[in-house]
């Protein structure tokens, strides 16, 4: 059985690494409306939530989940958050998610973490990658999209968003198409 383990990635413009205590007032502060409206974690989301979370992070079960912080060379911060989460190291499946705060959005950092978490996964023997976003989430769906995953389709009340469930979009990317 392979995991994850604390890393850092690289890439052009973004370090991606695990989170740390001091990370949480950047969180914190990436927590906007639209966070809010698709995270059901975010509701009443606090700095000492936001400093749990990060602490809490590293002691998750390597062979299953790994969260990555996303920082921008530009700033230097913790601008959001991409993980790898349900690997399923028999079958090779895992799944990926990601938010970003508002100061970061529309710079294409969020595919290009993307991207190279994907390289991270399937260099350690992952097969199938899989991203769930909800229905009205078009930012997210886009994301997908241009860091190359297919439209699988749509799977019906699927996940917790606030106020109730969410049908979600089922996107996958195989080993290969990247």
């Amino acid at each position: 059985m392979s995991s994850f383990g604390p890393i850092v990635l690289r890439t052009e413009r973004l370090v991606l690494r695990p989170p740390e205590e001091r990370d949480a007032p950047d969180c914190f502060a990436a927590v906007d409306q639209v966070v809010r409206r698709w995270m059901p974690w975010a509701h009443g989301y606090t700095l000492e939530r936001a400093r749990q979370w990060c602490v809490k992070e590293a002691y998750r079960d390597p062979r299953r989940e790994t969260s990555f912080v996303i920082v921008p060379d530009r700033t230097g911060r913790a601008g959001g958050v991409i993980g790898i989460n349900r690997a399923d190291w028999e079958t090779g499946v895992a799944e990926t998610g990601y938010w970003i705060g508002p100061a970061d959005r529309r710079h294409g950092y969020v595919t290009e973490a993307v991207r190279e978490v994907a390289r991270y996964a399937f260099g350690l023997g992952l097969h199938r990658l899989e991203l769930f976003a909800a229905t009205g989430n078009i930012a997210s769906q886009r994301v997908a999209e241009r860091a190359g995953f297919t439209r699988e389709g749509v799977l019906r009340k699927a996940r917790p968003v606030p106020g109730g469930r969410s049908d979600m979009v089922l996107f996958s990317l195989l080993k290969g198409e990247l």
